[in-house]
């Protein structure tokens, strides 16, 4: 199997993935529907790269959603936030878990979602046109 078809597949595959994660958290900004928020969580781990010292940090936020059932979400944003801090989330009431995101502006979530797509595009278009190999003819 080339090499390059796998890559790409792969960066096809994180593409998609972003892209729906964007549209969640577009739905849930635009749903209207706001709550009062902690975190509850704070997860620190290594990250994948073996780097010392480098480390992925990830926050749990819950809160009570319209019906009065207790949701929880992750979120790895890069604003730090200390376990008990109070924030504000907004999501639709008809998929609290699947759309649940810090209150911000739906153009915040569209930009990071149009961002991502941009530099996955382009690294999958350096292995389609073999940039790489090109670079050292």
């Amino acid at each position: 199997m080339d090499t390059s078809l796998v890559i790409t597949g792969v960066v096809a595959l994180v593409a998609l993935r972003s892209l729906g994660r964007t549209a969640r958290q577009l739905r849930g900004a635009r749903a209207g529907v706001s709550a009062p928020a902690r975190c509850v969580r704070v997860d620190e781990r290594d990250s994948a790269t073996g780097s010392s010292g480098d480390r992925r940090t990830s926050y749990v936020f819950a809160f009570t959603a319209q019906g009065g059932e207790w949701v929880e979400f992750r979120n790895g944003g890069n604003t730090r936030f200390h376990e008990g801090a109070r924030v504000t989330v907004r999501y639709d009431p008809a998929d609290p878990h699947r759309t649940a995101t810090l209150a911000g502006s739906p153009r915040a979530a569209l930009t990071e979602g149009v961002v991502s797509l941009l530099l996955m595009g382009l690294v999958l278009l350096m292995f389609l046109t073999d940039f790489p190999e090109s670079l050292f003819d």
